[in-house]
């Protein structure tokens, strides 16, 4: 019996622990060209920024990032292949064919002047 609570404590433990983790996102920034991707078995989201810069993350550097537009789908349409700002928070995603890529659930996304 005594085991059978000691893990449960710890699975409680653990699974507090990964939720906290979870919801503690930073929002980032970033800015760029706006263009349609494609990706095999679909797994995109159709958008993604061609970084001005690198981004690194987990000491990889990125020269392109994917959008989630969320409800914003329809008006991203009018801001392919210009520059944009975009701001939202990165989230790491597994494909069966890609495995792990990142993408930026945008909250906000704004054409900005070169």
């Amino acid at each position: 019996m005594r085991f059978w609570t000691i893990g449960i404590i710890c699975s409680l433990m653990v699974s507090c622990a990964y939720a906290q983790k979870e919801g503690e996102q930073e929002t980032i920034t970033v800015t760029g060209t706006l263009a349609r991707v494609a990706a095999i078995g679909g797994e995109t989201t159709g958008w993604a920024v061609k970084l001005d810069s690198p981004l690194e993350v987990e000491g990889k550097k990125l020269g392109q990032i994917e959008v989630d537009t969320g409800s914003n789908s329809e008006k991203i349409s009018e801001l392919e292949d210009k520059h944009v700002r975009v701001t939202g928070t990165l989230e790491k995603r597994h494909g069966v064919e890609r495995g792990e890529y990142w993408v930026i659930a945008a909250k906000e996304i704004q054409a900005i002047k070169s």
